[in-house]
């Protein structure tokens, strides 16, 4: 902890005097916000005379020395310091000279080539981590080579240092150095955290709220779909993980006081302990952890066999349920678990499953519980000439339990059918997208009973497809006398084409758009 407090105090040195406030805070990333904020707050970080922060300077590799030897000696202690440089650009009269010999000494840096160091020369995301995880003890020579970035890369994941930035060849800004700091001083300052204990607890149907379609067992709580997942809250501290069984590899998100941690966990097959979250603060907080995947098949559905955390006690209580429950059926135009950002963003770095997040941001707007049924894929299309039928989310899916577990715990207050994203509209498809989404949706009304309002949403990712075959179907089955609805998405997708898609995918933009249309329709509809 003296170390990672040295550190941060060497990043005041370099970056000015503490200040609560920017005047260009807008600036600053949102991933890394609080990193910035609490190390301002702790008056270990500020910006410059002019009051600016500049989030997306770099850091020069002098600079960097400075910063490793104040962490491994003490502020109070640098000035001591008698190294020299054996670089020819660092002559023995330059300011950073005894830094840098001193981190060559020990290892944590070297030079560039040619007898220089380059200290002027930007320093990279990857080299800052490297500084890290060797002042802190790793070995310096699994850090050499051409595949040095991915071994420390791999490190980080190991150590779980890598929350919000990782190792990479780009330029370390300000702001990433903060939030990098400020994993490590985190996890070093929340190790000492008195009156917590790690313990296990087995989420049951009494001790966790259950979160969409998942399902509680003498095994865990069983994943059945996107959102799935538990809720509870409980008096505690540090890092969440959780012990898992799967078949499929998938992802888990969690959300702290409701806001998302970051990017989804991956989760490989099998059986293992997974760390989805590390810096809570300590004290009573409400712990959401979800499924950020498709629809898991039939046989490769992933459970949550317990969550460990530190708690000053198992006292683990559900979180209520909330007045309104809304269901959403569709592809990934719903299968979005709160995470935004523009397609090809979202799906190149597997943030996330879904771009989709309009009806995560709905639920929140509306105070609502809410179960997604998705499944990515194709709706009608044409093979060898011949229209094929090949549903991805009508009543013959998963949604009946053909793919996976489709129970209901709760009926829904309301339906959402989002119809016909990536489906193709040749001429010869509209009576058989006609007959199919009627069968559908007379199924549903069997299945929910009267009560449940059924709304069929369109132009999420592109135009209306098949309007007018929705309208005949639910007019015929006796429209909004008999709690059917269709709703218009607001026009302006973004038409992004997602990494791994062949449709255009809306925007981020367009998802809190679409989200606040939809709220305000919803809105109006339970008046």
């Amino acid at each position: 902890m003296k170390k990672l407090l040295a550190l941060l105090l060497a990043l005041t040195l370099l970056t000015g005097m503490a200040s609560a406030a920017f005047t260009d805070e807008s600036k600053i990333t949102a991933d890394y916000t609080d990193a910035v904020a609490y190390m301002s707050e702790k008056g270990v970080i500020g910006g410059f005379p002019d009051g600016s922060f500049k989030p997306k300077d770099t850091l020069t590799r002098a600079q960097a020395a400075k910063i490793i030897c104040t962490v491994l000696e003490g502020a109070d202690k640098v000035d001591a310091i008698t190294a020299t440089a054996n670089f020819a650009d660092v002559p023995a009269e330059h300011w950073a000279s005894k830094f840098v010999g001193y981190c060559a000494d020990k290892g944590i840096v070297s030079g560039v080539g040619g007898g220089k160091f380059n200290p002027n020369g930007q320093l990279t995301n990857a080299a800052f981590a490297k500084m890290l995880l060797v002042a802190f003890g790793a070995d310096g020579a699994k850090f050499t080579g051409s595949e040095w970035v991915i071994s420390v890369q791999k490190a980080l994941r190991e150590q779980n240092m890598n929350y919000k930035v990782g190792a990479s060849d780009e330029p370390m800004q300000r702001e990433q150095a903060c939030q990098m700091a400020y994993n490590f001083m985190r996890t070093e300052e929340l190790k000492n955290v008195t009156g917590y204990q790690e313990v296990t607890v087995v989420p049951t149907a009494q001790n966790v709220k259950l979160l969409g379609r998942a399902e509680a067992s003498s095994d865990g709580v069983t994943l059945n779909f996107p959102c799935d997942g538990v809720e509870f809250t409980t008096d505690c501290t540090g890092e969440i993980k959780v012990q898992y069984s799967t078949k499929a590899s998938h992802y888990l998100t969690a959300f702290v006081d409701g806001k998302e941690t970051g990017a989804r966990v991956t989760v490989p097959v099998g059986s293992g302990t997974v760390s989805i979250y590390r810096f809570i603060e300590p004290g009573e907080h409400t712990v959401r952890n979800v499924q950020d995947s498709e629809v898991n098949t039939s046989g490769s559905r992933a459970t949550i066999k317990a969550v460990v955390l530190q708690a000053k006690s198992k006292d683990v209580k559900p979180t209520a349920k909330k007045s309104l429950y809304i269901e959403y059926v569709g592809a990934s135009t719903v299968a979005g678990c709160g995470t935004l950002g523009d397609p090809k963003t979202a799906w190149s770095t597997a943030t996330h499953s879904g771009t989709h997040s309009w009806a995560y941001l709905a639920s929140e707007t509306l105070n609502a519980d809410y179960s997604i049924v998705a499944k990515g894929g194709i709706g009608f299309i044409k093979e060898s000439g011949k229209v094929v039928y090949k549903p991805m989310y009508f009543c013959q899916n998963a949604w009946v339990d053909k793919d996976a577990k489709a129970s209901f715990s709760r009926i829904p207050d309301i339906m959402v059918y989002a119809s016909g994203g990536n489906d193709k509209k040749p001429d010869d498809l509209d009576q058989a997208y006609y007959l199919a989404a009627k069968e559908f949706l007379t199924e549903a009304r069997k299945t929910l009973g009267s009560k449940t309002k059924i709304i069929l949403t369109h132009g999420q990712m592109s135009d209306a497809k098949h309007l007018e075959a929705d309208l005949r179907a639910i007019n015929e089955l006796g429209g909004e006398a008999n709690g059917f609805y269709v709703f218009q998405m607001p026009r302006g997708n973004g038409g992004v084409i997602a990494t791994g898609a062949s449709t255009p995918h809306p925007s981020a933009a367009d998802n809190v758009r679409a989200a606040a249309a939809f709220s305000e329709y919803v809105q109006q509809l339970l008046k």
